[in-house]
């Protein structure tokens, strides 16, 4: 190499898979040789380990297909795990209703007045005083019902955090798919030739 710069380059070339047989045969003669700068010691390890494999390596030929179905598999059940939460959520809801009529019986049977009179009687003489109470339980009410739904907020951050991955994954799959054509141009050139 005639320097650092050109080999980093080239280098960098190799790593996103852009080179030539030839400028990889190139760096491993480069490797190869004994005087090699520090920073490219990995490099050079990288190299000589490839020189030890010997052969090159046989890929399979279901091997795109045996991605894709991972994928593909790893998209289902991700759209599963999400309907799963939706209905862990609404059976959630569903109990706590559930609750909070059992508790509204209860105070009810625990005034048997009023269930035997059939008729409600107003607890304050003064309608301002009712109103300023009404206005108190209500803020209450308020902020109790806040703090439970602010526990939802994990729930956003969780889905937020599991579809972010997954987007990944469609990239992958979209390589994939590239990687698939190429192979089949590849085919086709050799039966060509």
């Amino acid at each position: 190499m005639e320097s650092t710069e050109e080999l980093k380059k080239m280098l960098e070339r190799f790593y996103q898979g852009e080179t030539t047989l030839e400028e990889e045969q190139m760096l491993k003669e480069y490797f190869s040789s004994a005087t090699v700068p520090e920073e490219f010691i990995p490099d050079k390890e990288l190299f000589q380990s490839f020189d030890e494999q010997g052969e090159s390596i046989v890929v399979p030929d279901d091997l795109n297909q045996k991605i894709i179905a991972t994928v593909d598999r790893l998209e289902r059940s991700a759209v599963r795990t999400r309907r799963i939460s939706v209905f862990t959520l609404s059976g959630l809801a569903a109990g706590l209703l559930v609750m909070i009529a059992l508790y509204f019986f209860y105070i009810r049977v625990d005034q048997p007045d009023v269930l035997a009179s059939g008729e409600l009687t107003d607890t304050f003489t003064d309608p301002q005083d009712a109103y300023e109470e009404a206005k108190r339980t209500l803020a209450y009410v308020s902020v109790k019902l806040n703090r439970g739904t602010s526990e939802m907020e994990y729930v956003k951050h969780v889905s937020k955090v599991t579809v972010d991955p997954l987007k990944s994954l469609s990239r992958i799959n979209k390589g994939n798919k590239e990687l698939s054509l190429l192979g089949q141009l590849q085919r086709v050139d050799k039966i060509e030739r």
